[in-house]
């Protein structure tokens, strides 16, 4: 959900997008589609930090990094997009504290990315790079140059994700015996031929080992000195991961005392590579500078995927691929974006209605809404729920944390449908030791509606700015009411009046137009039938 913006059905049109990076022209096209956008390449810390103010969408690709230094006059910003799979330019911990949302495109370049250290593989096995720079100059060294056939040799695949996956599946194709390591995959979820093995077991026995991990702290330096030297000895190594992932001493070592028959990197713990770094003058390395998903389909993939995600977070609220939100599937999103944006206008409703502190926090879902997106609902419905007694943005980015450090519990139920509805979700919030309900639905795909608040059945637009009113069901109320407001020169765009046969108390809801000061709901609350009147925005 894109947090700190109105839900109006047009304020997308002026969503401000700042490009920092070389997105290409067909991504740049979709962009202008979903908002206001500004592209300025080459900014340094001090330069991003000056320019963010005011912009709700950041996209990067690798050249920008995004520090915590920089996000601190970002007053406005939203959404921080990767074109691209690694995020390790971005400093999430800092966008999290900041309620601002991470998201990257993994799946665009997964095939680049892994065809890539196919070729680094081969081209490593047969000694291409050497042979061709010693006939270049002016050599015939043919024997120097014996390489190592691939067939029925075992390749070790550190990292079972999307880009492993297609590595190992193409080495299979070339005769290869596939095993991995995963901790997040059991060999019964493996993919057909490859055999899971821990990672001390796998590097000490394949005669290849391809990397395919993210950089993550419990990652850096996963394949240490002492590793790299219990690798099987003439074993070749291909890292096109993250820079930082395999310690470029230890291969160095590892590659001059010949433990190692040879390495290819795409990737380093410093980018540029320094002109003095050993690993250029290391012995057997195979290096290219980072050209993993340098294709021209890739590239094209990359901005296309990055376009598509930030249409659908402006337009419908739904962050896809996201790094520290709950994720969505991209088959549920559109179907679950308008019920997230639902979840959360109806906790906010009910804690701009009643007074007091949130204690807790219950989500029922009821219908056809899918079991995987129950997380990122129960989320929505926190930050709606925590959003009015806050002094900075809560979003579903740090709603967990927030609820977390306030002792605020949250659940989510699903049950069957007991009312007239294809899909229901409701709220329940406990205020101050008293609980109330809202309950909502969405039609047509987009159209959020509140059907019911507390015992008051009805029919309204949960969306702000509202004025909510407790007051005596006589006739002559409603028109009190109305008048009060007109002389305010406020237009009520929508009323919906909810009874409760139990109370002589009604409910009205009544949608405005434009801004509301608290002058107007004193000038209501003033009004005789009136009990009491809130204004939600």
């Amino acid at each position: 959900m894109l947090p700190c913006r109105a839900t109006d059905t047009n304020s997308y049109d002026m969503t401000k997008i700042l490009v920092a990076d070389d997105l290409g022209e067909e991504g740049m096209a979709m962009l202008r589609d979903s908002g206001d956008v500004t592209l300025k390449t080459g900014m340094k810390e001090d330069a991003l930090r000056a320019e963010l103010p005011g912009y709700e969408v950041l996209v990067v690709r690798s050249a920008t990094t995004v520090t915590a230094r920089s996000l601190e006059l970002a007053d406005s910003l939203a959404v921080v997009g990767r074109a691209g799979i690694g995020v390790d330019n971005i400093d999430v911990d800092a966008c999290t504290a900041r309620g601002i949302a991470v998201m990257n495109t993994p799946e665009a370049n997964a095939v680049t990315t892994a065809e890539h250290a196919v070729a680094l593989l081969m081209s490593l096995a047969r000694n291409i790079p050497a042979a061709d720079a010693s006939i270049r100059a002016g050599h015939w060294s043919k024997s120097k140059f014996t390489g190592a056939e691939l067939q029925d040799k075992q390749l070790g695949v550190v990292g079972l994700g999307r880009i492993g996956g297609i590595a190992a599946e193409k080495c299979r194709g070339l005769g290869m015996t596939v095993a991995a390591y995963d901790p997040f995959v059991t060999q019964a979820k493996a993919p057909d031929g490859v055999r899971m093995l821990d990672l001390d077991e796998l590097l000490a026995t394949s005669d290849f080992v391809t990397v395919h991990v993210p950089l993550l702290d419990e990652t850096r330096h996963l394949l240490n000195r002492e590793r790299l030297l219990n690798m099987k000895r003439g074993a070749r190594l291909v890292h096109a991961a993250r820079g930082g992932i395999v310690c470029e001493r230890g291969l160095v070592e590892a590659l001059t005392t010949g433990h190692l028959a040879g390495a290819a990197l795409d990737v380093f713990e410093a980018e540029p590579l320094s002109e003095d770094s050993p690993l250029r003058t290391a012995p057997n390395l195979v290096l290219t500078p980072h050209l993993g998903a340098s294709t021209d389909e890739a590239k094209r993939n990359v901005s296309r995927d990055m376009a598509r995600q930030i249409d659908l977070v402006v337009k419908r609220g739904v962050v896809l691929n996201g790094v520290n939100v709950a994720r969505i599937s991209p088959a549920d999103a559109a179907q679950v974006g308008p019920y997230m944006d639902l979840a959360r206008n109806l906790a906010a409703v009910l804690t701009q209605t009643f007074d007091g502190p949130v204690q807790s926090v219950r989500l029922t879902v009821q219908g056809g809404i899918p079991t995987s997106a129950h997380r990122a609902l129960t989320v929505a419905t926190l930050a709606g729920a925590l959003q009015p007694s806050s002094s900075g943005p809560v979003t579903p980015v740090n709603a967990e944390r927030i609820a977390q450090e306030r002792d605020v519990r949250a659940h989510c139920d699903a049950s069957t449908m007991k009312r007239d509805f294809m899909s229901l979700l409701r709220v329940e919030v406990v205020i101050d030791g008293e609980r109330h309900s809202a309950a909502g639905t969405v039609l047509g795909h987009k159209h959020g509606r509140m059907v019911q608040l507390d015992d008051y059945v009805l029919d309204a637009i949960p969306e702000g700015p509202m004025i909510i009113t407790f007051h005596r069901d006589e006739p002559g109320v409603v028109g009190q009411i109305g008048t009060v407001i007109g002389s305010a020169g406020c237009n009520i765009s929508r009323m919906q009046i909810g009874q409760d046969k139990h109370t002589a108390t009604a409910l009205g809801i009544l949608n405005l137009d434009g801004e509301v000061d608290d002058s107007l709901l004193d000038a209501v609350r003033a009004i005789a039938a009136v009990e009491n009147a809130r204004l939600v925005r």
